[in-house]
């Protein structure tokens, strides 16, 4: 009877097996058809899905980006640079900003910074600031990055980047402090013009780190339009380079890219166990938390195996070598199906961010996208265990579309001072600038709508866009309930081009920095 029983059993067992196997092989194979059958559909629309659909056509003497990379390693840390640049547009609580070039010296990490100083950094790195600006105006600056390598992919050139905007901005400064217009406009087109070091990256993170550079070069080209005495043709200069760039669509670009890199990320996993170990369970782990979920985390069976003698190295080789294996043979194909169908979701909208330019449509869009996608059941949690696409390269579109705005507003400015120079007075509308100075109004992303301005009676002028909402308040830069004691400009009613500081108001900043 027992023999019967155990005979019995053991064919349950053979049986749940079987099951278990042609369940596996079923699903490795369904992931496999789908995913083949979804990439000829993309090529079929004309979708790029090759490495060498991204190869840059320059030849490699026009290529500036190795002779900046080259030359970043040999600037000369000083007393101030890197690590103490100059204040820069300093927002207040109003929406107005100190002139930072106007300050006599500056307080950073409690270390007190003197104008002489940085002149004698700057003028130690005279010679490779020169070959800099050089390099960055050559016809193509491409870093050759090969997304076929997928997460073995270094990015160590993007910090490099990032700081070279430091150092012009810090030239730009000094310039302007001692009146030299002429090479405060030298240096702040070589400092606008720098995202262009990363645009043919293609990738999602070298877009935001553009973003970034974008924005110290907002704030700088802030600052030297409140300088006077400029000459038009230095104006025209920088406008021209903020005329060239085009963030909107360099997200949308990137996104493309970054289906290469996401790709070839998932075919690096399914060849490596320890990889794909590494990415989910290492450390801090988004991957980790994501297959674990609030619900599994608090019943999980890890809990338990980790309470018990041994219990973390016995919970380590399920998940190592029974989970991963599992994963990259079963569920792999299905993961970087989803993921190519989410990348291509972003890539549309990014592409119709470009043509829409309206914020709140977009993150409409987003919403909708997301609906039903925030929770994972179980069986979801074992075959998607990162974040999605979705959750983490959506927000990248919508700060495109931030910066699209930022830019729009800082043509406007610029055009605005080579109006009153010519004319000694400001326009009555945005439409008198053009088409001498702008060749049509610039667009606020945030509605699609031209950007908005009036002539204020005191001389200043409101420039504005109508901010996430879309709606138009008027110009009102009042901080929104949710946001009381910030001092970002997105944190208001409208996103509001900043007046320079009160009075009072700079003396309550110099107090507040010398208290530091």
């Amino acid at each position: 009877m027992l023999k019967r029983r155990l005979e019995l059993l053991g064919k349950i067992l053979l049986g749940l097996i079987v099951l278990l196997v042609v369940f596996l092989l079923f699903e490795r194979f369904r992931g496999q058809i789908f995913l083949a059958r979804y990439k000829r559909e993309l090529i079929t629309k004309g979708e790029k899905l090759s490495p060498e659909d991204f190869r840059s056509s320059h030849s490699e003497a026009d290529n500036g980006a190795p002779a900046v990379a080259e030359a970043i390693e040999r600037l000369k840390e000083g007393a101030v640079l890197p690590k103490h640049y100059p204040p820069r547009m300093k927002l207040t609580v109003s929406g107005r900003a100190i002139v930072g070039f106007r300050e006599s010296e500056w307080v950073d990490d409690k270390v007190t910074n003197h104008w002489d100083q940085l002149a004698a950094d700057l003028k130690t790195n005279e010679i490779t600031l020169a070959e800099l600006r050089d390099s960055l105006s050559k016809p193509a600056l491409n870093n050759n990055l090969d997304l076929a390598q997928g997460m073995k992919l270094q990015f160590s050139h993007l910090w490099r980047g990032k700081s070279l905007a430091h150092w012009f901005s810090s030239g730009t400064q000094l310039a302007l402090r001692e009146g030299r217009l002429h090479d405060a406009s030298r240096e702040l087109v070589a400092e606008i013009g720098l995202p262009r070091l990363l645009a043919e990256d293609r990738v999602a993170i070298s877009e935001l780190v553009r973003i970034s550079m974008a924005a110290i070069a907002k704030a700088d080209t802030w600052e030297a339009l409140q300088a006077t005495g400029w000459k038009d043709e230095d104006l025209v200069a920088l406008q021209k380079v903020w005329e060239s760039h085009d963030f909107a669509g360099g997200m949308a670009r990137s996104l493309e890219g970054e289906r290469i890199f996401c790709d070839s990320t998932s075919e690096s996993l399914r060849a490596s166990n320890d990889d794909t170990f590494n990415l989910m369970f290492s450390g801090d782990s988004q991957m980790a938390a994501a297959l674990a979920g609030a619900e599994f985390e608090n019943s999980s069976w890890e809990k338990l195996l980790e309470s018990l003698p041994y219990g973390d190295q016995i919970a380590d080789f399920i998940r190592k070598q029974i989970y991963c294996r599992v994963w990259r043979f079963c569920w792999s194909y299905q993961d970087q199906l989803r993921n190519l169908k989410n990348l291509q979701r972003l890539i549309e909208l990014g592409r119709s961010g470009v043509e829409k330019k309206s914020y709140q449509a977009i993150e409409d869009a987003l919403d909708r996208l997301f609906i039903g996608a925030r929770e994972k059941n179980f069986y979801n949690r074992l075959r998607y265990p990162g974040p999605d696409t979705l959750s983490t390269l959506s927000k990248t579109i919508l700060r495109a579309m931030h910066t699209e705005t930022d830019r729009s507003l800082t043509l406007c400015a610029i055009a605005l001072k080579r109006y009153s120079g010519s004319h000694g007075n400001l326009p009555a509308s945005l439409e008198a600038l053009v088409p001498e100075f702008l060749l049509s109004v610039p667009v606020d992303y945030m509605d699609g709508r031209p950007v908005k301005y009036r002539r204020n009676p005191d001389g200043s002028f409101t420039l504005y866009s109508v901010g996430e909402d879309g709606k138009d308040d008027g110009g009102d830069a009042t901080l929104l309930d949710e946001k009381k004691g910030s001092r970002a400009l997105w944190a208001r009613k409208d996103f509001v081009w900043p007046l320079s500081a009160l009075p009072e108001e700079v003396e309550a900043y110099r107090k507040e920095s010398s208290e530091k």
